[in-house]
């Protein structure tokens, strides 16, 4: 094994402070309609064709009842889908009658809901906030007409833009914005121009995602058929350090491979995602890892909604993950974080599995190759990427899957 840098591992300056404890919870909360399904999502989202709101909403109730009463959870967040897409009246009323069943108004520190533009109206806004939320994250995408169209995005620049003002306007003082680069032919001046614009807003948090083809997506589709010539390796990877430097000229500090803060302005509720904390996910669909237990849900609305109003438990798979697959887990997820990366101690006390002895022969070559470093902090030895090591992280993940990969996500 080579020998630790002589430099102790710092955690970000946005990180910090408001760190989400070890032994809460967080939940999860998925509505999962949409105006229309975007070719790039994998999510499990639908098309809204006239579906029953307002009986969707009663169902996630009824499982939140039966599953977590008294939760007090440290953080929430409403995600899909297209939480926004729900009439104010209806978000408020559900709002309300979740925070009866596990106090979150009292406990979050940080309440998100997911918004798109062309649903987060004035109306929906101020319920949200008056609600509980009090972050908001609004899909963007992009700047550029003939993208949104590209994708399926149902807004214009301009609502993208309205979306945010609406935001600040209801009482937001923590707002994300979502953008996806490397669309076919985008050049880095446009990329450029279309940071500069979002920096001018001044959101809080920024999440900017490579544009990629999900197995089953009607983007990948059309690039399979070769009606879709995906961005080179070449031009994405200089995207990606484009997106890094001129975010971090603005102040935003890269501290996730796709998100970028302020300072004090990391997502909490990712934080507990990255850091293997304890979540509960309540919705069609919706997965958790609590108390040892990974569950998901049943994903067709429909189908949950009939367990639901049955009586049944939702549930489409639960099971105690072998420990070869919670330290893998923990890899894919703390590696996403440049600064923090995995605490091995915690790795080893999680999995009961020592990641430098099961990887010896792995970590010893990525080691030499400067693709992963080892380096001491305050809590124990520190495993994270390089810079190098960050761009090709998911070859990097590759080299320590578990004999059998479908048992991990």
């Amino acid at each position: 094994m080579l020998e630790k840098p002589a430099h102790t591992a710092t955690l970000s300056k946005a990180i910090r402070e408001g760190l989400p404890h070890e032994d809460g919870v967080s939940l999860y909360v998925h509505m999962p309609f949409c105006v229309s399904k975007c070719r790039y999502c994998d999510f499990n989202s639908y098309a809204f064709t006239n579906q029953n709101l307002e009986q969707h909403v009663d169902a996630v109730l009824r499982e939140a009842s039966s599953r977590i009463e008294g939760l007090q959870p440290q953080t929430v967040f409403l995600g899909g889908g297209t939480p926004s897409l729900l009439p104010a009246e209806t978000l408020a009323r559900f709002l309300s009658e979740l925070d009866s069943i596990c106090g979150f108004r009292s406990s979050s520190n940080e309440t998100t809901m997911e918004a798109n533009p062309e649903s987060f109206d004035r109306a929906t806004s101020q319920a949200a906030f008056e609600g509980g939320v009090n972050r908001a994250s609004i899909g963007i995408q992009s700047l550029r007409r003939e993208v949104l169209e590209a994708y399926d995005r149902v807004h214009s620049p301009e609502t993208a833009l309205e979306a945010f003002s609406i935001a600040r306007d209801a009482g937001f003082t923590r707002i994300n914005l979502d953008l996806i680069y490397a669309f076919p032919g985008q050049s880095e001046q446009e990329w450029r121009s279309d940071l500069a614009t979002i920096h001018a807003l001044g959101a809080e948090h920024l999440s900017c995602y490579e544009l990629s083809y999900e197995p089953g997506t009607a983007l990948t589709r059309l690039k399979d058929a070769g009606r879709w010539q995906a961005a080179s390796d070449e031009t994405c990877a200089a995207m990606f350090e484009i997106t890094r430097q001129a975010n971090e000229n603005a102040g935003y500090e890269a501290y996730e491979v796709s998100a970028f803060a302020k300072a004090g302005e990391a997502s909490m509720h990712n934080l507990s995602y990255w850091r293997s904390l304890n979540y509960v996910g309540i919705g069609a669909g919706a997965a958790g890892w609590y108390q040892g237990i990974r569950r998901r849900n049943i994903e067709r609305p429909e189908q949950y909604e009939a367990a639901i109003f049955e009586g049944t438990d939702p549930v489409a798979e639960s099971e105690e993950l072998d420990a070869a697959i919670v330290l893998f887990d923990h890899l894919m997820m703390g590696l996403r974080l440049p600064y923090e990366g995995v605490l091995l101690p915690r790795a080893q006390r999680l999995s009961g599995l020592d990641p430098l002895k099961v990887y010896a022969a792995e970590m010893d070559d990525l080691l030499e190759q400067q693709l992963l470093e080892i380096v001491p902090s305050d809590e124990g030895d520190r495993l994270r990427t390089t810079k190098r090591g960050l761009l090709i992280l998911d070859d990097i993940l590759t080299r320590f899957l578990p004999e059998d990969p479908s048992l991990s996500v």
